[in-house]
Order: structure tokens, then C-alpha cells, then sequence
């Protein structure tokens, strides 16, 4: 990073000196003692989706905390994802452990720099950091790097000041989030209405594997993508890519024509398709778009749905949903981060609804899906407008 030229009374400083920084760990996931009724939060980089994180989707024991490298930090803790998704940021609202993908970051003298203050700003570096963080294999954030990063640090009152407008434009940020949360919602409570859990089975539907409900399931080729930084015109949609249910554009690489015939190779992607994360942030599917020519990154798999007996709305729905996942979270191993074998995914246990049925929830998908997509042009024009405040919040122009 450049040292450009600061209004008067702000200084530059390195974040390694002003703050500790310390990667978490993760608990052997074949040691069940580790996990199994633990009540230490555990936060993965899924878990930060906002300013505050206030809660964890997984927990450890504190024998799992004592015999790896996890450490509990301490709430007011700013957390920034340093591998794989980079740039990820939030504040502990709760003490908490973390996995070695995340960095905790606290601060040494809160009298010099506000907690939310730089937060904010470390928050506006995520381009700096997939930048500096793009690998041969995966993306990550040296540590010696990051400590070297430069913050500028203007005096307290206007750190408040700064940070009281961003505040404000993050809460008209979150409500936008709020709304495009509660459309994917919508398409589980539908699914949950129509068809009931796939464990529990209530209405007794047919029972099926998802290797029944499919065409063809294929793993994705055992290697790193080539990605082209410049343009290139294929789409290479990676765990990271997955969100909720949908493909999230924002952060997606691209694949030359020779590297995406060779990703192919076993099954073309097609409209109707069915990408979901097999490590990692396991457990997520999203729907191939229409005239899209996507392929398979690292850690993904692909269903063609059999027509015969099920929608591709219906698979899609059925595979996202938490009696699924539940199937996902049981077959998890690796001592670091989970990943779910192929073999087992395809055993996973679902149930057949009747096709008229899949097909009436078939068409409140689309509606659904009309409104999001609604929505999303409006949260561009709001991106717009926040990029702007954003660009002016670290130079002086926001607040003199």
C-alpha cells in the first residue's frame, strides 16, 4: 500500500502495531469428543454475514479447544477472513473460537483507534485483499502482509464522526439484505408447506436417494482452476460462489476456453443443473442460469435432476433444505476443514412428491425469483451509492 498524503492530524499507522493479530483453529473433526455437545461459539466464515456477529451455526467442547489450535477471543474482536473468501469482516458481540481461515484482530489502545472505526476500514480493503491474497492453489493473506497493511488514523472525534455515517449507510445496506433474505426464505417456508420435512416425512411421500432423484451426480476435476485475470468469457463457480441458495456474482472467477473444455470433460453444465459445496461451506446448492457456460471450480459437485420424478426447483429445494444439511453435517470429516465424499451425497435420503405438486411449487419459484430479481436493481443503484461514501470515508472528504 501506498502512503498518500492525509489531512492534517491524521497519521499513518501499521496494523501490526496498533492491533494483535492471531489465526483461530479448528478441532479434529473425526473426534467427536471435540464436537459433540459443545458450548463454545466456533465462527467459519459463513457466520459472518454482518457488522455483528452475535451468534454461531457450530460449537466446540473445551476439550476441542484445548487440544488444537483454536484460542476463545474476546467479544469487541474484530474478525477478518484471511483464506479462501478474503476480506470477510466483522465484531465478536459474543467471546468466541474461530477456524484457522479467519484472523483475529484487537486492538491495543482503543483511546487511538476505534474498534468500529477500523473495522470500516479494513472492511473497505477487501478488493486490496483478493488482490494481494491470489494464489497458485488458494487464496490466503500472509500475516506478514497484513500486519504491514496501513491505516489511517485520524484523531478519535472524527473516527466517531466517520463512523457514525457509515453506520448509517450500513443499516440501509442491511435492510436491503434483510429483504433479498427474506425472498430466499420464502423458498424453503414454501417447500416446508407443500411437502413437509424430508426427515420426518409427515405426509408420507415416496422415499428416494438423491442418486434416484438424478440423471447424473459428478464431482468436479481433482484440480486447480487456471483462472484468467483478464477477461474470459467462463464462469468457474467455486464454494465460495454459493450463498444461500444462489450464485453470488460478486466474487466469481473466470476460465479461459482450453481450461473450461477441460473442466467438462465429465459433464457439461446445463440449465436446470445443480451446483452444490461439498467442503468447506458444505451443504449449499444453487441452480445453473440459463445460457450460462459455467464449470466446475474446486470442492463442487453437479446433479442433472431426472426429469421422470422431479423439477429442478424441487431438487434444488430439497437438497438446500435443513433435513439435508442435517445428512451433510453427520457425514463431515477432515481434521481441519469438513468436506462430505461423493459416495455419501449421493445416499443422502429425500422423498418424490407427486410431479403435478413439484410443479405448482415449480411456478412459485419463478415468482419468487421475479421479485428478487426486482430487488437486485435497486441494490445496485444502493451499491453505488455507498462505494462513494466509502471512497471519501478514509481520505477526509467525508468529514472535515
Amino acid at each position: 500500500m501506498n502512503k498518500e498524503r492525509l489531512p492534517d492530524g491524521w497519521k499513518w499507522a501499521e496494523l501490526g502495531r496498533i492491533t494483535t493479530i492471531t489465526a483461530g483453529g479448528t478441532p479434529s473433526r473425526g473426534n467427536r469428543e471435540y464436537w459433540n455437545n459443545g458450548t463454545i461459539p466456533w465462527v467459519k466464515i459463513s457466520d459472518i454475514t454482518r457488522k455483528k456477529i452475535t451468534k454461531t451455526s457450530e460449537f466446540i467442547t473445551q476439550k476441542g479447544l484445548e487440544n488444537s489450535s483454536a484460542k476463545i477471543f474476546p467479544k469487541g474482536t474484530i474478525l477478518l477472513s484471511i483464506f479462501a473468501t478474503l476480506g470477510d469482516i466483522g465484531i465478536l458481540e459474543i467471546d468466541a473460537a474461530c477456524n484457522q481461515a479467519i484472523a483475529g484482530i484487537r486492538i491495543h489502545d482503543s483511546s487511538k483507534i476505534s474498534t468500529d472505526y477500523l473495522y470500516y476500514y479494513l472492511r473497505s480493503l477487501k478488493p486490496y485483499f483478493e488482490r494481494i491474497g491470489r494464489g497458485v492453489a488458494q487464496n490466503n493473506i500472509n500475516q506478514t502482509i497484513l500486519k504491514q497493511t496501513l491505516v489511517p488514523a485520524p484523531p478519535l472525534d472524527t473516527q466517531r464522526k466517520i463512523v457514525a455515517i457509515l453506520d448509517k449507510a450500513e443499516a440501509t445496506q442491511r435492510l436491503r439484505a434483510e429483504a433479498d433474505a427474506l425472498m430466499q426464505d420464502l423458498t424453503q417456508s414454501a417447500f416446508q408447506e407443500m411437502f413437509g420435512d424430508p426427515v420426518r416425512n409427515t405426509k408420507r411421500w415416496p422415499r428416494a436417494k438423491l442418486e434416484d432423484l438424478s440423471l447424473e451426480i459428478v464431482d468436479c476435476p481433482h484440480s486447480t482452476p487456471k483462472y484468467n485475470e483478464s477477461f474470459a468469457p467462463y464462469p468457474c463457480i467455486r464454494t465460495t460462489d454459493l450463498r444461500d441458495g444462489f450464485i453470488d456474482w460478486s466474487v466469481m472467477k473466470y476460465v479461459g476456453e482450453r481450461e473450461y473444455k477441460e473442466r467438462v470433460g465429465r459433464l457439461v453444465p446445463t440449465e436446470g443443473d445443480i451446483v452444490y459445496s461439498r467442503e468447506g461451506s458444505f451443504g449449499v446448492a444453487v441452480r445453473v442460469p440459463k445460457d450460462v457456460n459455467m464449470c466446475l471450480g474446486q470442492r463442487t459437485m453437479l446433479f442433472r435432476p431426472n426429469l421422470d420424478v422431479c423439477t429442478s426447483e424441487f431438487l434444488w429445494a430439497l437438497i438446500n433444505s435443513k433435513g439435508l444439511y442435517q445428512q451433510a453435517l453427520k457425514k463431515t470429516s477432515g481434521s481441519t476443514v469438513g468436506h462430505i465424499n461423493v459416495k455419501d451425497v449421493k445416499q443422502f435420503v429425500g422423498f418424490h412428491p407427486p410431479l403435478h405438486l413439484q410443479a405448482a411449487f415449480t411456478d412459485i419459484v419463478k415468482e419468487i425469483e421475479k421479485m428478487m430479481s426486482y430487488q437486485k436493481s435497486s441494490d445496485r443503484s444502493i451499491s453505488v451509492l455507498l462505494e462513494s461514501i466509502n471512497a471519501k470515508a478514509f481520505t477526509g472528504e467525508l468529514v472535515p
